[in-house]
């Protein structure tokens, strides 16, 4: 077993538990992240005993250093100002409870902007709930849509995807609208128009690149070299 997988090999565990609504059709699920960790993470450390670096709490008014006991909320506003939030005010906020992935409509996959996808997994259901789970998973890839959901995930909702992938089903959140930014493109404003001659350059060296998408054949080179040198440094201990 190599470093990489030594360091992230370990039972994956359900981030979230709950049922998924589709009109009149629920049914328990779990979900599992996607993404799992990828390279060797690099810690700070005292180069004279290599004892792991801590990082304080410390106030930048008086200089001291805060337990976690006193340390609060707040919220900075336009001029800079800090408005603090207690505990109980937060309390009051308003959340959405229940753990449940509401499907509220279906949308053609194609409509999705890849630019607003954020985090997914993988949709487990409970073994009473299978029958349900394919029958789901069937009907969105056989049509090319996608469930769009609210769900909430740590007292925060998101807009969510539920989509077929493979055998299975996965729930991928989406960005909100006031979290994309969009680009400023002036400098098209009066561009001219590309000659024929690299227009079909262009088309055709797209043609000759083009071949079925597969990730695997990528390799991360900097981390497949840095987990080849904690290697050999850990090798003669073991």
């Amino acid at each position: 077993m190599t470093l990489f997988e030594r360091v992230y090999a370990g039972v994956m565990r359900a981030a979230w538990r709950g049922v998924l609504v589709f009109g009149l059709v629920t049914f328990p699920v779990r979900l599992f992240p996607v993404v799992r960790g990828h390279g060797v993470r690099l810690r700070q450390v005292h180069r004279a005993d290599s004892g792991r670096i801590r990082h304080r709490r410390v106030c930048e008014v008086c200089g001291e250093e805060v337990a976690l006991a006193d340390v609060g909320r707040a919220v900075e506003v336009g001029d800079g100002r800090l408005v603090a939030v207690e505990a109980d005010e937060l309390a009051r906020v308003p959340v959405p409870e229940g753990r449940v992935i509401e499907v509220v409509q279906v949308a053609r996959a194609e409509e999705v902007d890849p630019v607003v996808l954020g985090r997914a997994f993988h949709v487990e259901p409970e073994a009473a709930a299978v029958g349900s789970y394919v029958v789901l998973r069937d009907a969105l890839e056989r049509s090319s849509r996608v469930g769009v959901a609210r769900v909430v995930v740590r007292r925060r909702e998101r807009v969510a995807l539920v989509r077929a992938r493979g055998s299975g089903l996965v729930v991928q959140t989406l960005l909100w609208d006031d979290e994309v930014r969009e680009p400023d493109l002036g400098f098209l404003e009066g561009a001219a128009a590309p000659p024929a001659s690299a227009a079909r350059m262009a088309a055709s060296l797209v043609e000759s690149m083009t071949a079925p998408l597969d990730l695997s054949v990528f390799e991360d080179r900097r981390a497949a070299a840095l987990a080849g040198l904690v290697e050999a440094k850990t090798s003669p201990f073991e």
